[in-house]
């Protein structure tokens, strides 16, 4: 049994055994009390789930975790301001490239954040390549393996509120999201699949930002997207066009960001089919304008600030 109170010197009380009583001189009716910090994400909720303490070995402190349930009465963004949409690219040294039909374009980089991932795995390797008698593992391994995940888990965390957030703030009511596992495995190199599928964790980020959107009554789809990051916008080319790390080229004279055209190129493409079924089911054959704005000029560069 546990409460938790919130104010200007907010606390945890924990019910605890007699043995932990002793153990700490803890009276027959008092209770382990902690100081928390931090304000919690909804103060307004129908019911508490159940409450996870963990200790941060990165950051040397202990953390709670504490899922609610929220009705749409209570929630604070139930429903978007407009009925605006975004394609997102999951990309490898980009984590996530985002087109809005407002116009704008997000780049949220990995590059930093993937190498921190890097030195830790190969820290792994060469600690169970000193392991001896048939061991593959260690108090040390494990403790960096559970370092490397909860980095990356917070990474993702962050991440996904970050962008919704500002998706948000534009009017977005629904977002698609590259299914590029296909693409990835056939057309990508071993370190873009390494990046995509171990690091970054593809299905587990789709599942965190669907989560979070539902907060912000905003829907998160996964059509596919196949062969969008190589397809040249100007000349609907997949088969000449190059992509050399973050840049994609073509003969026909295009060169742009490769993540942002590909997120770009998904959502005018959605934008194109949803007309077309509109025209389908209206009877009408003239062509229907898209919704898709010309993108910025200088789309939003988030990086990575390396906290713990």
């Amino acid at each position: 049994m546990y409460s938790v109170e919130w104010g200007e010197y907010s606390r945890l009380e924990i019910l605890v055994g007699q043995d932990l009583k002793d153990e700490y001189g803890l009276g027959h009716r008092e209770r382990l009390r902690l100081e928390v910090r931090g304000n919690p994400n909804w103060k307004e909720h129908d019911k508490q789930g159940r409450l996870e303490l963990f200790w941060d070995e990165n950051a040397q402190t202990f953390r709670a975790f504490q899922p609610v349930t929220i009705s749409e009465d209570n929630s604070r963004l139930a429903h978007s301001l407009a009925d605006e949409t975004a394609a997102l690219d999951i990309g490898a040294n980009t984590l996530v490239a985002c087109t809005t039909t407002t116009g704008t374009q997000l780049l949220y980089e990995g590059r930093d954040l993937f190498e921190r991932f890097r030195e830790t795995t190969r820290e792994i390797a060469r600690l169970q390549s000193l392991l001896d008698g048939g061991r593959y593992s260690s108090h040390r391994i494990r403790s960096l393996y559970r370092r490397r995940t909860r980095r990356r888990d917070h990474a993702q965390d962050a991440l996904a509120r970050d962008l919704i957030e500002r998706l948000r703030g534009e009017g977005v009511s629904t977002v698609y999201v590259g299914a590029s596992t296909d693409v990835l495995d056939t057309h990508w190199s071993v370190e873009a699949n390494q990046k995509t599928h171990n690091f970054w964790a593809f299905r587990q980020f789709i599942d965190r930002l669907a989560c979070t959107a539902e907060e912000y009554g905003i829907l998160v789809e996964v059509p596919s997207e196949a062969w969008t990051s190589q397809e040249c916008p100007n000349c609907g080319s997949t088969d000449r066009t190059t992509r050399h790390r973050d840049t994609l080229t073509c003969p026909c004279g295009f060169e742009g960001h490769a993540d942002l055209t590909a997120s770009e190129t998904f959502l005018r493409r959605h934008q194109n089919s949803l007309s077309s079924d509109w025209r389908t089911r209206h009877s009408v054959s003239r062509q229907r304008q898209t919704t898709v704005t010309r993108p910025m000029a200088r789309p939003v560069r988030l990086k990575w600030d390396n906290h713990s």
